[in-house]
């Protein structure tokens, strides 16, 4: 080998000092830069599956977020619907009421009118048949009797 240029103890000295640095670097880099790496894969492995199960979660959650607004917009119109009603309800009752009242209103004022008009006619009556004696004295003077007079006025006023 030394026809060659080489020198078999030095090349045997590089093989060892180049062994020595190989297996001082596969120690000491490779294999913390190797723990790296696959400390570094795993989290974006487990990131990937995170990612995954939040737009899984997200997917779910935007359906339970639809299924809770239709829900409560289902409970909006029953409220609604019930206020409407609660509210026709007591408006038919409000407008019964009124009608009951004015149709007592109504009966109170033609009773008193009633009540008036057969107290006018009461008097007119007395009036009348005031008139009427007075009228029959003068008349009649004294040809007729007092029970007479008095069949007469009652003839009289009652054919009024």
């Amino acid at each position: 080998m030394e026809s060659l240029g080489i020198n078999l103890t030095s090349f045997i000295a590089q093989i060892i000092n180049f062994l020595i640095v190989m297996f001082l670097l596969w120690k000491f880099a490779y294999k913390p830069v190797l723990g790296i790496l696959e400390t570094r894969q795993k989290k974006v492995e487990q990131g990937l599956k995170d990612a995954e199960k939040a737009a899984k979660d997200r997917g779910e959650a935007e359906l339970e977020a639809e299924k809770i607004r239709e829900k409560a917009y289902q409970e909006a119109n029953e409220i609604l619907k019930n206020a409407k009603e609660a509210a026709n309800a007591e408006s038919a009752e409000l407008i019964k009421k009124s009608s009951d009242q004015a149709d007592r209103i109504m009966k109170t004022a033609k009773d008193e009118a009633a009540g008036a008009k057969d107290k006018v006619m009461a008097e007119a009556k007395k009036e009348i048949s005031d008139v009427v004696i007075i009228a029959l004295n003068k008349i009649v003077g004294d040809e007729f009797s007092e029970e007479e007079k008095k069949k007469l006025t009652s003839k009289a006023i009652r054919g009024l």
